[in-house]
């Protein structure tokens, strides 16, 4: 019996037909979009920013995507490609879990509460200041529009 005539167990698909692992570029994106929607839009209502109820879920969702794309890689290499990728994806939105769960689970917690003298101090008191081209400015020429003032220390 010659070794021609036997078929190979394993199948090998040519490069050229192998598919793409959409999955690595798909779970780091979740990802990202999970944890920066958090703090452009979800940190405003205090439901959400005390506890992200969505933004938690579609993170985890994100790292899913990323096991499925190492599954792919890996378990199927002769269907898809892409292990390195697969790899440092999975890796990125291990770091950006890691970062954001810190943040809100510890580092959020860890800012100072606002005192009694900030809580009663909501309204600046009226003084005026000269400007730089020497023209008297008061705090309420800025009535309901918003305003930084910084003081400098020193002269010159």
């Amino acid at each position: 019996m010659s070794l021609k005539n036997k078929k190979s167990a394993v199948s090998v698909t040519p490069l050229s037909i192998r598919r793409r692992n959409h999955s690595v570029w798909l779970g780091p994106l979740i990802v990202f979009l999970g944890a920066v929607s958090y703090f452009i839009y979800f940190a405003q209502f205090p439901v959400l920013r005390d506890f992200p109820w969505i933004n938690f879920p579609v993170v985890f969702l994100g790292c899913w995507v990323n096991l499925i794309a190492i599954k792919r890689a890996f378990g199927r290499s002769d269907l898809y490609r892409g292990k390195l990728m697969a790899v440092l994806s999975m890796a990125f939105s291990i770091l950006l879990t890691s970062l954001f769960a810190g943040y809100v689970g510890y580092i959020s917690y860890q800012l100072p509460a606002p005192t009694e003298t900030t809580r009663g101090l909501s309204i600046a008191p009226e003084f005026v200041l000269s400007d730089q081209n020497g023209q008297e400015v008061g705090l309420s020429d800025f009535r309901g529009k918003k305003l930084i003032i910084t003081f400098y220390r020193g002269h010159w």
